[in-house]
């Protein structure tokens, strides 16, 4: 059973729930962000992975630091590149990695996913939607420009009790409750600071609806409250991450 990775000095815990570490463009490097970033106060990763190409070296990247928390899953962008037996793969990786969540997967209308044949693009989601259910994962979910349809889908295939991450959540605060009956989880990141900011208020006060406002809740508390969600939706039988060894 993996220890929960040592907290820094700083007051503020941080989950990464979505990230790329193993991305060519920084893998190489990949050993000192996590070093830099634990000394922060980011306690765990969720990396990832996005394709047959690079699902051996998220596998790898776990095997090499506690911190990390595995995620394997076909991206939308690389739907037309999928081998025969993609699936096959992905249930090798699954079952060699006991540990892993399902992700990243979803669906894309973007200037990118418009691109991509979008009946594709549902049917490897579905798929995976419904492998996160029998393994019974969280399940990372990357969707742009396709809110309704993602609504609609996981309609269909929920609810899900092991929890739906929608990382990068930009959709409108309506759509909000929606998802959150389905068992969804919201994540944020730096594309929030493009949106309106009367979009961005409306929608972080549905995801966070017991806070008032956000910048009267002070950073550390909702960082922790932020840490104490990621840990609940990670916290599956298999997992990495323990709610009581991540309590303080």
């Amino acid at each position: 059973m993996a220890q929960a990775p040592a907290r820094a000095a700083s007051a503020v815990r941080l989950f990464d729930a979505h990230c790329h570490l193993q991305d060519p463009r920084v893998v190489a490097v990949a050993p000192a962000l996590i070093r830099a970033a634990t000394a922060s106060g980011v306690a765990r990763f969720a990396v990832n992975g996005t394709s047959e190409k690079d699902w051996h070296l998220v596998k790898q990247m776990a095997e090499d630091h506690p911190a990390v928390v595995p995620c394997f899953g076909l991206h939308p962008w690389w739907v037309p590149e999928r081998s025969p037996d993609w699936m096959d793969s992905l249930r090798r990786f699954f079952t060699e990695t006991p540990e892993a969540a399902v992700g990243e997967i979803g669906l894309d209308k973007g200037s990118h996913g418009k691109t991509i044949d979008f009946g594709e693009q549902v049917e490897v989601f579905q798929r995976q939607l419904e492998l996160a259910k029998e393994l019974e994962r969280p399940v990372s979910v990357h969707c742009v420009r396709a809110f309704g349809d993602l609504l609609e889908i996981l309609k269909q295939a929920g609810p899900f009790p092991a929890g739906v991450l929608v990382h990068s959540y930009m959709g409108s605060a309506e759509m909000v409750s929606g998802l959150a009956n389905l068992g969804c989880y919201f994540s944020l990141s730096g594309f929030l600071t493009g949106m309106k900011s009367t979009k961005a208020k409306q929608m972080l006060k549905s995801v966070l609806k017991f806070v008032a406002s956000l910048l009267e809740m002070p950073e550390a508390e909702l960082a922790e409250l932020s840490y104490k969600n990621a840990t609940k939706l990670f916290s599956y039988p298999g997992s990495k991450v323990h709610p009581e060894a991540e309590a303080i």
